[in-house]
């Protein structure tokens, strides 16, 4: 049983970044399972080489772009086994997240860290995120990558403690088992006091002990929710940060702090986690 069912992948047309995107989404899924796609309106953009006056019209271009984008899905998509691709219709964020919302439980995009996540194909994270049916998966990508990224080895679950804690868990959980990554928990308190903070603490615990987290694992904090979340991270070695997203809100940490705010600077993956 893999991660995820059915994952889209949102690529650009800069070859090693969609390597490294692809790459990412095969941890967590079957190459049969992994649609690769790119924004069609984006693409007149980003090619110099069709000027439009060796065409009789617009829309031929449009059309000799959307071949050229259809191969280049082909190609970028059959390194990594993945043969389903579609060069979609429409604005990047729009155009996937209506085409998320048929069948999909996974979109992948990529993130370049204190920028805040970009999917590759031109859209920024909030438009991406914002109204996302399923699990928003960002890939930290950096200027060292060349096309691979190291495996997950520690995920690292940021939770309120409220009720929706447990799909949160769930998904990291579930991702955990399948990469075989260690797990870790934490919650952020914005009130520093003693009695606040050892009652988190001890709840925290117990949802911790109902997915056989080691008491290392757990962590309970007080001050800013993403730099928290952000030293932590960095210090556990997390290469993985899993958060919740109400969707239509856009994307919000259960703690009550915006994930944006976690994307912004963060130094690993984030999965936004889409609870109902």
């Amino acid at each position: 049983m893999t991660a995820f069912q059915h994952v889209v992948v949102g690529l650009d047309m800069h070859q090693p970044t969609a390597d490294a995107v692809l790459a990412r989404a095969r941890e967590l899924a079957d190459p049969d399972s992994i649609e690769a796609v790119h924004a069609y309106n984006r693409l007149r953009h980003e090619h110099h080489d069709y000027p439009e006056g060796n065409f009789d019209s617009s829309e031929a271009l449009d059309e000799a772009i959307r071949r050229q984008a259809d191969r280049y899905l082909h190609q970028v998509g059959g390194k990594r086994g993945v043969t389903r691709v579609r060069v979609l219709d429409g604005s990047a964020a729009d155009a996937l997240h209506n085409y998320a919302r048929e069948s999909s439980d996974l979109v992948v995009v990529g993130s370049h860290g204190h920028h805040g996540a970009r999917a590759l194909f031109g859209s920024t994270s909030n438009a991406m995120i914002h109204g996302t049916p399923c699990d928003v998966l960002a890939v930290h990508i950096d200027e060292k990558h060349n096309g691979e990224l190291p495996a997950y080895e520690k995920i690292l679950a940021a939770v309120d403690l409220g009720d929706e804690s447990f799909q949160v868990m769930e998904d990291a959980n579930r991702v955990a088992l399948h990469c075989a990554a260690e797990l870790a928990v934490c919650n952020v308190t914005h009130a520093p006091h003693d009695a606040v903070i050892e009652e988190a603490a001890e709840r925290l615990g117990h949802l911790a002990d109902s997915y056989g987290i080691e008491d290392e694992n757990v962590f309970e904090v007080a001050g800013n929710v993403a730099h928290r979340i952000h030293n932590l991270a960095s210090k556990i070695g997390a290469d993985l940060i899993v958060v919740g997203t109400h969707g239509k809100q856009g994307l919000q940490l259960l703690t009550g702090s915006t994930a944006n705010a976690v994307l912004h600077g963060a130094r690993c993956d984030v999965l936004a986690v889409r609870v109902r």
